[in-house]
């Protein structure tokens, strides 16, 4: 389904339930709008997870401007700011007063932004590899934090691979990507998990004008000084394993925030919906029954 919302067309999609339903009471489930992360990718790839819970809660999947399914858009307005107001647009589009946010990645600092910035949507917010920014440095408080690096991963001409995505100033082509994705990407999980990879990539679907954009645009997300204010309660998860958005980035977050439980999953990476699914499950419930009625 596609909304009309700001000066973009989003798309969006309802799991298992007709849009004019939306606000029926007989539904009787607390609703959930999800946001990927990554380098602009769509939300294909949280589908085989999230759908999961679609049972117990009403699923909401949006696209952001200019990626997935969504209208292309002019790239300066592609910013978090921008986005996290697209979202707030979309929630009273679909008649709804406040919602569940789940966001993943660069997901998470929508999911962020948009509880800064319009509070009265975000009923609780569920936020997986997550940090109040990259330039944000640990403290004192976080000595001996354990800290993974994928160069302990891998060495030679992967980390090389591994540099070019993420220094190179340069817009990268499509092979480019395609190589990094496809041969770093299973190190996103933790090591006894590298062979569930392919099943994300399947779901992958990027534009390389967004990837290219997402590259300069993730390092300088911040919400240092503005995310201590949210009241909205939140429950941030992160990977013990995840060198991309490390653990201790989520317990600094974490800290910052009024009403807020931090879990570290032992056995994932970045992708722990999909690397402790069963976990992840009792997490999302434990907090959505929690804080209905907040």
């Amino acid at each position: 389904m596609l909304a009309q919302l700001n000066d973009a067309t989003l798309f969006f999609d309802v799991v298992d339930t007709e849009f004019e339903n939306m606000d029926d009471p007989s539904t009787n489930k607390p609703v959930m709008l999800a946001l990927s992360g990554g380098y602009g990718y769509g939300h294909a790839y949280l589908r085989p997870s999230l759908d999961n819970l679609s049972s117990d809660y009403q699923i909401i999947y949006a696209d952001m401007r200019g990626q997935g399914r969504s209208s292309d858009v002019p790239m300066s307005t592609i910013q978090f700011d921008t986005m996290a107001d697209d979202v707030a647009a979309l929630i009273t589009y679909l008649g709804l007063e406040s919602v569940f946010v789940f966001g993943h990645a660069s997901g998470s600092f929508i999911a962020q932004k948009l509880a800064i910035r319009h509070p009265g949507k975000v009923k609780g917010l569920i936020l997986v590899s997550s940090s109040m920014g990259m330039t944000v440095l640990p403290g004192k408080d976080e000595e001996g934090y354990p800290t993974p690096f994928l160069k302990d991963r891998v060495q030679g001409e992967l980390l090389d691979v591994a540099h070019n995505f993420f220094f190179n100033p340069n817009p990268l082509s499509e092979a480019t990507f395609v190589d990094y994705a496809t041969r770093v990407g299973p190190y996103y999980m933790a090591p006894k998990n590298m062979d569930r990879f392919d099943s994300i990539w399947m779901n992958v679907h990027y534009k390389m004008n967004m990837v290219n954009h997402f590259r300069s645009l993730n390092p300088f997300f911040t919400s240092l000084g503005k995310i201590s204010l949210v009241k909205t309660p939140a429950l941030i998860m992160s990977g013990f394993h995840d060198w991309a958005t490390p653990s201790v980035g989520s317990h600094m977050l974490a800290k910052k925030m009024q009403h807020c439980d931090f879990v570290v999953f032992n056995d994932s990476g970045h992708f722990l919906f999909i690397e402790e699914p069963d976990r992840f499950y009792d997490q999302v419930k434990g907090f959505i029954n929690k804080n209905i009625q907040v």
